[in-house]
């Protein structure tokens, strides 16, 4: 018999609320509350993420960083299917996979957004803001849907929902944690999406439409809930604003009273203390004396003035702010000097510290991934085969759907400083096989096959003009160029062999 734990055994709604506004452990609650609590906290902190991220630069700077650093530009699939398992050659598997990436760029990259039944974003931009919605709510979430347009490639589309119509409604029966639905394996069954225009935080059944996550005929989700679920009983995230929030408020503070001491020692210049027990009667406009360079008052007997040092900051201010830089940091997972974009440090802290922070940018591409862009890609390839795009059959496809839809998404090109010196570590990894063209070109945003094909069409032509006009137009190496493996492999082939001289 299968055991079916209750909520209260299954997890624990934590008060998401507590440390992020009040400031302080000790004003935590009970760890257990009810459903209605809960959905009142993370609503809380859902308002006040945004509101950091809508008016505070600190906040508004971290998030657009990871979204570059995660997304940039895009993450480009490089389609591989497996052609072994299905029995299939290298040809076919070649063929398949340049018809894919044709119809991936044709629905996902068309500025008229195909992909977006909004027609806002193209792909790209809905790899972004999936990123960004996880982040900033907690949760990112698409439906599926077919917009049926004779204009389209597809009639596939993306529809982004407000996160915050993911509601768990207060008379559902069975476990449902914030707003999804779960079987008793915990795997998700359905979600609650509050209906347009009802704004009541207790949401019923009949204020939300219950929509199913997986479609039973492939098996691909309908619904691409964009997370990283680690707790059953708690299926979408926290903010990554929320746990800093107390953070970036001590730091917004003590700006405030840098600006407000500074804004004071500017407008004052000096105090005049009277040290006589008489006081002179002569009004304090006619002792100003404005010149040229600056403004005179002219002091009594035994006036004393005390001048403000402007230069002067208050004491420990710097240590405190870098303090809160650290924690933001910290709490962010890229470091005070990816959040300040300030390396003082040696280049190899420096550099140690952009590393730890490029793998944190590969988990979440992870994530990214299988939550929302292999889901979104194996639709596109599933309609494509339906009709008559691809070299195989509809029910071929749904059988080996996995093999068939099996592609690596490329982050965007890594910029480098010294390009140089990346063209000769590039070349010396094509030498020894430790990198392929496929990622070089993929990482550019290129298809590598179609690149190749293009740089051999290139050389081609500038054979037959050097033949046909008898000059050199083929690259000539740099000055002090060092010769390559190949190169001297080819020269060695090429000279006749001298006598030995023994």
């Amino acid at each position: 018999m299968l055991y079916r734990p209750t909520r209260q055994h299954r997890g624990r709604h934590a008060n998401r609320v507590s440390a992020g506004s009040q400031g302080t452990l000790a004003t935590w609650t009970q760890s257990l509350v009810s459903q209605l609590v809960s959905e009142r906290q993370r609503s809380r902190v859902a308002d006040r993420a945004l509101d950091l991220y809508t008016n505070d630069g600190m906040a508004h700077g971290l998030l657009e960083t990871i979204l570059v650093e995660c997304v940039g530009t895009g993450m480009t699939p490089s389609f591989d299917p497996k052609v072994a398992w299905i029995g299939k050659d290298q040809g076919w598997g070649e063929d398949y996979a340049t018809r894919a990436q044709q119809v991936f760029e044709a629905w996902g990259l068309d500025f008229r957004c195909w992909a977006d039944a909004q027609r806002r974003l193209d792909f790209y931009g809905l790899q972004a803001l999936a990123t960004f919605c996880w982040k900033l709510d907690g949760i990112g979430v698409f439906q599926v849907v077919q917009r049926a347009d004779a204009m389209r490639p597809l009639s596939l589309a993306l529809l982004p929902i407000d996160p915050f119509r993911l509601v768990t409604p207060s008379d559902v029966k069975g476990d449902v944690y914030d707003g999804i639905e779960v079987d008793n394996d915990g795997a998700p069954v359905a979600a609650y999406i509050r209906k347009p225009g009802v704004s009541t935080l207790r949401a019923t059944t009949g204020d939300c439409d219950r929509v199913s996550v997986y479609d039973p005929k492939t098996g691909l989700p309908r619904l691409l809930l964009v997370t990283g679920v680690r707790n059953i009983s708690e299926y979408r995230q926290d903010s990554l604003l929320g746990p800093i929030i107390k953070e970036i408020r001590d730091s917004n503070d003590f700006v405030d009273a840098a600006l407000v001491g500074a804004l004071v020692r500017n407008l004052f210049v000096l105090f005049v203390q009277d040290m006589s027990s008489t006081k002179d009667n002569t009004p304090l406009s006619d002792r100003v004396l404005e010149m040229d360079k600056g403004t005179v008052i002219k002091g009594a007997q035994r006036e004393l003035p005390h001048f403000f040092q402007h230069h002067a900051a208050p004491n420990g201010y710097r240590e405190l702010f870098e303090g809160i830089v650290d924690r933001v940091g910290m709490a962010s997972g890229r470091g005070a000097e990816s959040v300040l974009r300030r390396y003082q440090a040696s280049y190899s802290a420096s550099r140690a510290n952009m590393e730890r922070a490029e793998q944190l940018n590969d988990f979440e591409r992870t994530v990214l991934d299988t939550r929302f862009n292999r889901p979104a890609v194996s639709w596109m390839l599933y309609e494509a085969a339906l009709h008559g795009m691809l070299p195989v059959s509809p029910d071929e496809f749904r059988a080996n759907l996995y093999a068939l839809t099996a592609c690596q998404f490329l982050p965007q090109p890594a910029r480098h400083i010294d390009r140089e010196k990346a063209a000769n570590a590039t070349a010396i990894e094509l030498s020894t096989g430790t990198t392929s063209y496929e990622r070089i070109y993929g990482e550019q945003g290129r298809n590598w096959r179609q690149a190749l094909e293009q740089r051999a069409r290139e050389l081609a032509y500038i054979k037959q003009l050097e033949q046909r006009h008898g000059v050199q137009l083929s690259p000539v190496a740099p000055t002090g160029a060092k010769p390559t493996a190949t190169t001297n492999q080819q020269d060695k082939e090429e000279t006749p062999d001298e006598p030995d001289a023994s």
